[in-house]
């Protein structure tokens, strides 16, 4: 008999806590949410739920009725061309989207900050990388901006590359200027895909601020969802903000440069052929929910986001990214430590803060918050990702900004600096990625090709892309992370790496 603890073990043990959820998904694993806009027998009854393409049911392959109808209320919803639903998440997207816009032995532009999707698509179409390297401060991972200028040097060094492919915004939050890269992109005659898992809530803030500054309260506004910024294809994972089940995401195809048809192809090619009725049910009641009841549930998700930042600047100590930068908190006129400033400034949902001017690690913030049954997203340096929803209450972020200021007043302001990396990434030289591999010790591997990305989690963005040569350098800083954090994927539980043969 099995003694290991099994996932159901895990989930009924989990399902008993008590936590406040600051991490994926976006409804916080909270009914009440569901139950409050009529949609409690979906959860009361969800075995009921579990279905194949039975008639009236649809095929997903080929949508033509209530499928079809949920495709497209989304393009309604967020003003596009046509929508497409994913279950095998924003991944399945992003590899659709590459294989359908850029032909076999072709070019992609991306931002070396792109998913680990993206690498797979690069080997499923033969594809040969021209990586744009994103304007960032190495040790926080924060700033995460592909510069325009960049973008144009690629485009004129590579005018036969066919797309182009940008995370915006990024795991931290930080946003790219989307509608600068798609004049460039578009210039060029390429197209601009966006992966914009992480703002799937972006389209509806936008409209919450456009009615709030039509009242005179928001002035200026800027657009962040890349959809009315001029991309051509946007991928959002409303799992990860909203209200659909994890792994249910949506593909939006916003402009008629893109071939749809193209785009269903490489999806067929992609996506289980069993799709899960759960998640394209979660997906429904998402939209249904967010076309009907959004503006309040945004009102509501902007008050409480307000609410902590204003009283998290009285948390002494504390440091919170807001606003284009870091701001020093609770410290009066003290120095902070400058960040690159952005236009747009980057996504408020996400909360990045630290306890570093106080001697608290980002490690050590991230367990003190989890004994107070606070659960976080990540830690990236000594800063801590706090990724809020459309499931979040108000009374989350009282328990948040108690616990902080609980931890905050047990350390000493000044008694020691921020802890940094005392190296940062280099960024090798690249060639086409090898058609075959094979495994060889990382400190074997100077002068050789890399194969599979080498990826260090969190935030889970490549410290080596697919095509670029590895040198002493690059293997030396590897090495050293793998000695301070240990969870780094494409090296082997032996130390190998896969290059090109």
């Amino acid at each position: 008999m099995a003694a290991n603890k099994t996932i159901s073990d895990f989930l009924n043990e989990n399902a008993k806590t008590d936590h406040v959820s600051f991490h994926m998904p976006g409804h916080k694993s909270r009914r009440d949410i569901f139950v409050r806009y009529g949609y409690g027998d979906f959860l009361n009854d969800i075995i009921k739920y579990d279905v194949t393409e039975i008639p009236g049911a649809d095929a997903l392959y080929q949508p033509k009725s209530v499928l079809r109808s949920v495709m497209d209320n989304y393009a309604d919803l967020y003003g596009v061309r046509h929508t497409d639903l994913l279950v095998n998440g924003s991944s399945a997207g992003i590899m659709a989207s590459v294989l359908a816009t850029v032909p076999i032995g072709g070019k992609l532009i991306l931002g070396r900050n792109s998913h680990h999707s993206a690498y797979s698509a690069l080997r499923l179409g033969g594809i040969n990388p021209v990586y744009v390297q994103p304007e960032t401060e190495p040790a926080y991972e924060l700033s995460a901006e592909i510069s325009p200028y960049a973008l144009e040097d690629a485009c004129k060094a590579h005018p036969d590359a066919s797309a182009i492919l940008i995370t915006s915004p990024n795991y931290c939050g930080m946003l790219s200027d989307i509608a600068v890269l798609a004049d460039i992109a578009h210039e060029y005659e390429m197209l601009l895909l966006v992966d914009q898992a992480h703002g799937a809530h972006l389209k509806f803030f936008d409209y919450d601020a456009k009615a709030a500054r039509d009242d005179g309260a928001f002035v200026p506004h800027i657009s962040h969802a890349a959809e009315t910024l001029g991309a051509d294809i946007v991928i959002n994972s409303t799992h990860k903000t909203l209200l659909s089940f994890t792994e249910s995401a949506i593909l939006n195809i916003c402009t008629d440069r893109v071939d749809i048809d193209a785009v269903a192809e490489a999806l067929r090619m992609l996506q289980s052929t069993s799709p899960s009725y759960l998640l394209m049910t979660s997906l429904d009641i998402n939209e249904k929910i967010m076309r009907g009841h959004g503006r309040e549930l945004i009102k509501s998700w902007k008050s409480d986001l307000d609410f902590f930042y204003k009283n998290a600047a009285k948390i002494n100590g504390l440091t919170v990214v807001q606003g284009g930068g870091e701001r020093g908190t609770g410290s009066g006129d003290e120095e902070c430590f400058p960040l690159y400033r952005y236009r747009e400034g980057p996504d408020v949902t996400k909360i990045n803060v630290s306890l570093a001017r106080l001697g608290v690690s980002g490690e050590r913030l991230e367990k003190e918050l989890r004994y107070k049954g606070i659960v976080s997203e990540m830690v990236h340096g000594d800063y801590l990702l706090l990724m809020t929803g459309a499931g979040n209450k108000r009374s989350d972020y009282e328990k948040l900004l108690a616990a902080l200021s609980d931890i905050a007043a047990s350390y000493d302001i000044g008694h020691t600096s921020r802890r940094a990396r005392s190296f940062e990434p280099p960024v090798p030289e690249t060639t086409d990625i090898p058609f075959e591999a094979e495994l060889v010790p990382l400190y074997e591997s100077d002068g050789r090709v890399l194969f599979d990305p080498i990826i260090s989690y969190p935030p889970g963005t490549p410290v080596v892309c697919p095509g670029e040569i590895m040198t002493l350098e690059v293997i030396s800083y590897i090495q050293n992370l793998l000695t301070e954090e240990g969870r780094i994927t494409g090296v082997d539980e032996e130390g190998r790496i896969k290059v090109g043969v």
